[in-house]
């Protein structure tokens, strides 16, 4: 009997630790998206919200 890889044999916890992973990305890169947005000068977001209208 052929050996399989360790891969093969946890297929179902490498794809639920990816899919963890990505998330978890993802939303550390949303909230430092935030936190840029809040730290900018407030006349420059206030010019930006009036070019949106």
């Amino acid at each position: 009997m052929k050996n399989s890889s360790w891969i093969r044999k946890n297929w179902l916890l490498v794809a639920v630790i990816s899919f963890i992973g990505v998330h978890l990305g993802t939303y550390f890169i949303q909230r430092a998206a935030k936190q840029s947005v809040k730290s900018q000068p407030e006349g420059k977001q206030k010019n930006l919200n009036n070019e949106e209208k």
